[in-house]
């Protein structure tokens, strides 16, 4: 067996394996720096073989993640919603647009400069400190607690993790292959040069200020699921290894979110605290 590479600390000869988890991978644990992370590839699915009355050998046939043309059409669509949902919704949503709205002056500059961060021309000319500062700042959206992020930056130090978040970067928004899989392989730390901490919401968030056109800052797909599920009476799918991914789910959560919301909304920070109000209502 390969010795197993701690991605925070990069020693191999302290990293113990735990367990081996429910989708096939190991859960490690570098004694030296105390990370625990998961090693491997999941173990795709089988496709049942028929009993013949001749027992005979089989060759397990392996499933890969299908196609994103075969599984997009199964995903909720806005016209799935029921009428009386949907009326429901349209009320809500008159209702709190009859508030006015002023956009944070404050979020904006912030979200401006990022979106010039994540740029093509911007990725690799951006500070240290800026990058460090995406992953520890609030400012527009939470993505929760950083410790894991900042405790992989101190770890591998400042080069070494600014190199990785530009890379994680350019591969997310500009990488070959479709958006979605592009996500979920980032989530699952399947990437050569993935960042530690730098996961769904992070990655989400990036997508947020780089694409403020399509993406809400809403950074995880359980935030949009519940989202969906309470406004607008529709239950999407837990993720899964060969048709729900993380990523595809993530991305055609906040498309379908888009399209239901429609007209009327300042800009994408409006549209998320319209959702998040009318949640609790």
């Amino acid at each position: 067996m390969a010795l197993i590479v701690c991605p925070l600390c990069v020693r191999e000869d302290d990293v113990v394996v735990l367990r081996t988890l429910p989708d096939g991978r190991k859960e490690a644990e570098c004694t030296d720096c105390k990370f625990t992370f998961p090693y491997g590839s999941p173990t795709p699915e089988a496709k049942p073989v028929a009993r013949r009355s001749t027992p005979r050998k089989t060759a397990t046939t392996v499933v890969a993640p299908r196609p994103i043309a075969y599984v997009v059409p199964q995903f909720s669509k806005a016209a799935d919603v029921e009428p009386a949902a949907l009326e429901r919704a349209e009320a809500l949503k008159q209702e709190f647009l009859a508030t006015a709205y002023e956009p944070d002056p404050l979020v904006a500059r912030h979200w401006a400069k990022f979106r010039w961060v994540f740029s093509a021309d911007g990725l690799d000319k951006a500070t240290i400190y800026d990058l460090k500062l995406f992953a520890d700042d609030p400012t527009g959206a939470s993505t929760g607690d950083p410790t894991e992020f900042d405790k992989a930056w101190v770890l591998l130090g400042e080069l070494e993790g600014a190199r990785r978040v530009r890379a994680v970067s350019k591969h997310l928004l500009r990488g070959p292959g479709e958006l979605e899989d592009r996500l979920s392989n980032l989530v699952d730390q399947g990437f050569g040069f993935s960042m530690p901490g730098w996961g769904e919401g992070l990655l989400t968030k990036t997508l947020a200020v780089a694409d403020p056109d399509r993406f809400l800052p809403i950074v995880t797909y359980a935030d949009k699921r519940a989202i969906v599920g309470s406004l607008y009476g529709l239950e999407l799918p837990g993720v899964d290894l060969t048709s729900w991914t993380i990523g595809r789910l993530g991305v055609w959560s906040n498309d379908l979110l888009v399209e239901l919301l429609g007209d009327g909304f300042v800009d994408p920070h409006h549209a998320a605290a319209f959702l998040r109000w009318a949640q609790k209502h």
